[in-house]
């Protein structure tokens, strides 16, 4: 039996969202709320599904500062394996400044810091296949790149993958990530993300990654969107065909697509991490044996519960509270 059942490889960062009435691009704006938090496309994946009971690691780099401290703290408040983040000494850990409104509009700006000088001495390919499932993401930099490529090579055949593409992945084209996409088991990305990865509109940017060998490819609309013929959906009740759908799933045998239920409760206060909590919340489902349906809604639900606080972990369900609100909205 796999000693872990997810580790993630990514970035390690201190995120400080600002909260603003709107996020400008040449103005001013008064700040109305700021939070300062860890954070990582998929260390804040792997914090979730720590909090929903799995067995997680990490591993990645953060510097000698005062904000590795609280990266590697947020991660054991959940028991989150740490034994395999390095430090880089006399470097800054990396650090995220975001502004959010009320809109859902965000804007952010990555320092990658020690994330940039992950190097190939700092990856143990036999720790990343004492998991069931290995996570991947953005760290920042080309160096980091180039050492997750052999890193998903050298895994066993028996070990899942998902890779979580972020603004900064999609900026570095198709090209960059075919040894990684082609692996896959999952594929999580925004609409704007495909695009900007493959330069091609949907269905056929989701579809460029299938053709890579990427079993299952996994789209977010964030607020939603208008269904569209390509997307094929399943039978659905009468009063939900009208939704907007927040998410497509597409294999080679299949398509799906998930309409939008508000499962947030209260209002929303930030967006950020909504994103990483629908892959928390997917991914949970998939090594729980859950159909790919499923998967969706549940990762939805997770979204919904980041939604409700600022930051991208302090909302995060347990799994009690996941199953129970999933069942409220999808029973």
């Amino acid at each position: 039996m796999p000693a872990f059942d997810v580790i993630g490889i990514g970035g390690l960062n201190i995120d400080r969202i600002y909260s603003v009435p709107q996020v400008v691009t040449d103005g001013a704006q008064l700040i109305d709320e700021v939070a300062v938090d860890a954070g990582g496309c998929s260390a804040n994946t792997t914090y979730a599904l720590a909090k929903l009971g799995l067995r997680c690691g990490f591993l990645g780099a953060v510097g000698d500062d005062a904000d590795a401290q609280i990266v590697v703290r947020s991660f054991v408040d959940v028991e989150v394996d740490t034994d395999h983040i390095v430090r880089k000494p006399g470097v800054a850990t990396g650090s995220v400044l975001a502004f959010a409104d009320e809109e859902g509009n965000r804007a952010m700006y990555a320092d990658p810091g020690a994330n940039a000088l992950f190097e190939p001495e700092d990856l143990d390919t036999a720790y990343l296949a004492s998991a069931r499932l290995v996570l991947f993401s953005s760290f920042g930099g080309d160096i980091p790149l180039a050492v997750q490529r052999p890193a998903v090579e050298a895994l066993p055949p028996t070990a899942a993958t998902a890779l979580s593409i972020d603004a900064l992945l999609a900026h570095g084209g198709l090209d960059a990530l075919t040894e990684l996409v082609s692996r896959c088991t999952i594929t999580f990305a925004n609409a704007g993300e495909l695009r900007e990865l493959t330069g091609l509109e949907l269905p056929t940017a989701a579809e460029a990654l299938l053709d890579l060998g990427c079993q299952t490819v996994v789209v977010t609309f964030g607020r939603g969107t208008a269904r569209q013929p390509w997307m094929e959906m399943e039978a659905v009740a009468e009063e939900r065909r009208d939704l907007p759908i927040v998410c497509w799933l597409l294999s080679r045998d299949s398509r799906w697509a998930l309409p939008a239920l508000p499962t947030h409760e209260g209002p929303i206060v930030d967006a950020t991490g909504a994103g990483d909590a629908f892959a928390a919340g997917f991914l949970w489902g998939l090594l729980a044996g859950e159909p790919l349906p499923r998967c969706a809604s549940l990762g939805h639900v997770a979204a919904g519960f980041c939604l409700a606080s600022m930051g991208c972990r302090a909302g995060l369900p347990t799994l009690e509270a996941l199953l129970a609100r999933h069942a409220r909205h999808f029973s």
